[in-house]
């Protein structure tokens, strides 16, 4: 299998796992339910603060890929990732084990669709991005787990160079809109708000269904 591409136009006969990124869980099960896929697919999470520390995914991935291979060599196993800020680590990974990993840079352009993310990117470069997880959980990732909460005065400093908060939305939620909203006062930037829904990542998803195996 190819790393670097998505999952689209494999299948498997057997159980795959997908190993994915704890930030995407829970629109990673509400795809897998909407397809009816919530009992075919295993999956298993790493550490969402993982975000701010991107040079551990590939190691987890790793350990995850190998756990789960034991006694079954040819296992159908995913990654719930893009790059995400590993720098071609994890696509190595990848190669290495026979992976298969979500096509993109990041959750924010699956999410967004690449030419969609593109346009948002060229349109100002000085955004700051949210999807819903990063607004749910503002406080601890980004507030707290930039250190800002402990120095407030870094928050100038370190977002100097950008002028706009555009949240990614999943949903539709008001009480998550105006967590992103906060957000975007809280870092002095302006705020937009994008719908997206799950982009690529249901196209992902669909790529794993076992009933649909290939033919050899």
């Amino acid at each position: 299998m190819e790393a670097r591409e998505g999952a689209a136009g494999f299948r498997h006969p057997e159980k795959p796992l997908l190993i994915l990124c704890g930030a995407i869980a829970s629109e990673t099960q509400a795809v897998l339910s909407a397809s009816g896929l919530s009992d075919a697919v295993e999956i298993t999470a790493l550490p969402a603060i993982w975000h701010n520390f991107p040079e551990r995914i590939p190691e987890g991935v790793e350990t995850k890929a190998v756990q789960a291979r034991k006694g079954r060599a040819d296992r159908p196993v995913f990654v719930g990732y893009a790059d995400c800020g590993t720098g071609g680590m994890l696509d190595e990974v990848c190669e290495r084990l026979h992976l298969q990993r979500i096509a993109g840079p990041h959750c924010y352009s699956f999410f967004a669709g690449e030419a969609r993310f593109n346009a948002l990117a060229d349109a100002e470069l000085g955004t700051f991005y949210l999807t819903d997880y990063l607004a749910r959980h503002f406080e601890p990732l980004i507030w707290e787990g930039m250190g800002l909460s402990a120095n407030p005065e870094m928050r100038d400093a370190m977002f100097s160079s950008y002028t706009r908060l555009v949240y990614l939305a999943q949903t539709d939620d008001a009480a998550l809109t105006a967590q992103a909203e906060d957000a975007a006062r809280r870092l002095d930037l302006r705020f937009e708000r994008v719908f997206t829904g799950y982009g690529e990542l249901g196209d992902f998803i669909d790529g794993l269904r076992p009933e649909a195996s290939a033919t050899p």
